[in-house]
């Protein structure tokens, strides 16, 4: 019996131009989590760890709430979306043009859902991507917009995202 060891409806033939899939599972941002990762990176923006100013300042801090660190909120919509999208990816080639639309807050949940913006099997990049088993004609570029949602469905961050996928005659 074959194991699989990545799902097979993931590969470059299964994305489509104009196709938004919603990815699955949601995830809920502790306080805990955030005030870690944000002390970790070392991240010194008051906004995100002193509740005194927020208190003190509430007409310029979001009614004096906290701001989850834009990392953080970045590092789970991605990987909400990586299992749909990224696992049949031999490359992450780029995300570029992000922005944070709404700020999170913990207890928010977030969500992740991806559109398919275009894509190539004959881009020079495929060939450069640095996967050295990889010959050309095996993969192709999928280029995403990836957004973010919380609980209420407000778009709280879009970037945009480019993979090298495997087509499905060369997938392991």
């Amino acid at each position: 019996m074959e194991h699989r060891f990545t799902r097979d409806d993931n590969l470059y033939e299964d994305f489509a131009v104009g196709e938004t899939i919603v990815h699955p599972r949601g995830r809920t941002v502790s306080d805990g989590e955030h005030m870690l990762w944000t002390n970790f990176v070392l991240n010194t923006a008051q906004l995100h760890f002193n509740q005194k100013m927020c208190d003190d300042s509430p007409q310029t801090t979001f009614d004096g709430r906290r701001v989850v660190y834009g990392g953080i909120v970045f590092a789970y919509v991605a990987g909400l979306a990586s299992e749909e999208t990224e696992e049949n990816a031999v490359a992450v080639l780029s995300y570029d043009e992000g922005r944070h639309l709404n700020p999170v807050f913990a207890g928010d949940t977030l969500f992740a859902e991806s559109t398919v913006l275009a894509k190539s099997d004959d881009d020079p990049r495929i060939s450069q991507c640095g996967a050295p088993a990889l010959k050309p004609g095996q993969a192709g570029l999928v280029k995403f917009l990836l957004r973010g949602k919380n609980q209420r469905g407000e778009v709280v961050l879009e970037i945009t995202r480019e993979l090298i996928v495997l087509k499905k005659a060369y997938r392991p």
